[in-house]
């Protein structure tokens, strides 16, 4: 997991430095730039695959972010001996091209190559790993939009999930490279290819220590039953619902040695909301709110030496599991998921991204892997919600190794549960912020004064 940046001009090399200073939360381990001609790219390191050091570069070059789960298998059809993804992505690319090497991938990715003046852009198909560009001042690229800031760039866009994008002499070219392929509709029998893909998924972003972002809810309690030997991290204010479920569930689970549970004063959310505003670059009350206890958890397991976090993330837009869902017939359920799986990049991993990386830890997403997401896909939408009982086939999945109270216990937003929300709104009164819309107020105010 790492940061990168790039730059095109007589001074590239200048503002990917610059880009990479204000990235540096998300690889503290090492840094390098590579530069050819008047390009110049760069990466911050966060090591946990491997040893070798960004750029790559014979000839082409390659800065690289992101967990490619598959590169040994890769690596031996390649007779390449190496221990690095990134390595093995490089020799892809020099070997087939970039959309034959994107075409045989199995991980979470966000990269750039350049040969011969011309410069690559590549995401992975859900938007695990973000990306972003500008080409106000010529062309520039990083992981986070605040390194572009930093270099003077104001008309920054996102490069959408399994889309290259070409920069080449001024000239831009946009594709889709990647995506989740369909197939026949599913039966009830789904609930068994379901926890095969999800357990096969858990298994290949497990990591030694690991951590599991932890609600006590039913996505991340599967994660947790099939990834016992990890720590579960969990914020929520002192005497939220959240607190008294992560208590249960972990009980549940026979896992309560592995909880470390941060009940929230007042005091520590106000200090840590102009940093979670900063991550996440947004004052949204929704944002921050949600932001906040991945935020504490995150920051919790980096302090306990853990670099890798698995999250629930992606599981209520496969599955239907947001109460809005619940007036939908079949038809609007099946057209609102797809929608909200090609939204969830911008919605919802960004964020989460950014508020785990500014204490960097990578966020791995299991619910998000291909072949989950194509099963999922497959599923009928009453399968999702069934006699109005959200994310129905998902809960007989887990089913087979959560205790009923657990895989039929109702979800609750968790922003409320916690009590951030209310907790947030509280420190805004404290400030003297009253009326309608005071608690945004509040936030942007702190924005302004970052």
């Amino acid at each position: 997991m790492c940061g990168i940046a790039g730059a095109v001009g007589k001074d590239s090399e200048k503002s990917v430095r610059k880009m990479l200073e204000v990235i540096r939360h998300r690889g503290p381990d090492d840094s390098g730039i590579f530069s050819q001609n008047d390009i110049s790219i760069g990466n911050v390191l966060l090591k946990i695959t491997g040893e070798k050091t960004q750029p790559i570069s014979n000839c082409g070059a390659l800065t690289y972010n992101g967990e490619i789960y598959n590169f040994r298998e890769i690596a031996k059809a390649l007779s390449l001996k190496t221990d690095s993804d990134s390595e093995t992505l490089f020799e892809m690319i020099k070997s087939g091209g970039i959309e034959t090497a994107v075409g045989e991938l199995d991980g979470d990715y966000a990269f750039a190559y350049i040969e011969n003046g011309k410069i690559s852009l590549v995401r992975d198909p859900a938007g695990v790993k973000p990306l972003y560009y500008s080409t106000g001042n010529g062309f520039a690229f990083a992981s986070e939009k605040k390194a572009l800031s930093a270099i003077g760039e104001s008309e920054i866009k996102t490069l959408k999930p399994g889309h290259m994008l070409t920069f080449c002499a001024g000239n831009i070219i946009e594709k889709k490279v990647s995506g989740f392929s369909s197939g026949e509709i599913l039966a009830e029998d789904a609930k068994y290819l379901l926890f095969e893909a999800i357990e096969r998924s858990v298994k290949k972003r497990q990591f030694v220590p690991c951590a599991i972002a932890f609600s006590g809810g039913l996505d991340s309690s599967l994660l947790a039953a099939l990834c016992r030997d990890a720590k579960l991290y969990s914020a929520g204010m002192a005497g939220s619902h959240d607190i008294g479920q992560t208590k249960k569930a972990a009980l549940l689970l026979g896992l309560s040695d592995n909880l470390h549970l941060h009940e929230l004063t007042l005091d520590e959310l106000e200090t840590a909301i102009p940093a979670v505003i900063r991550a996440i670059e947004s004052c949204d009350p929704m944002k921050v709110s949600i932001a906040l206890p991945l935020f504490f958890a995150s920051k919790d397991a980096g302090h306990n030496g853990i670099r890798v976090m698995l999250s629930g993330q992606g599981a209520d837009e496969l599955f239907a599991g947001y109460k809005r869902y619940e007036s939908m017939n079949s038809l609007e359920l099946g057209i609102a998921l797809k929608k909200d799986l090609e939204n969830i990049a911008e919605n919802n991993l960004e964020r989460d991204d950014a508020v785990t990386m500014a204490n960097s830890v990578e966020l791995r997403v299991p619910y998000l892997d291909k072949n989950v997401v194509e099963i999922a896909l497959r599923i009928a939408p009453e399968l999702k919600i069934h006699n109005g009982i959200r994310k129905y086939i998902l809960r007989l999945a887990a089913g087979k190794i959560l205790p009923d109270e657990l895989v039929w216990k109702e979800k609750k937003a968790a922003q409320y549960s916690s009590g951030i929300y209310s907790a947030m709104e509280k420190i805004a009164r404290k400030n003297g912020y009253r009326g309608e819309r005071a608690l945004g107020r509040y936030l942007r105010e702190l924005k302004q004064q970052d």
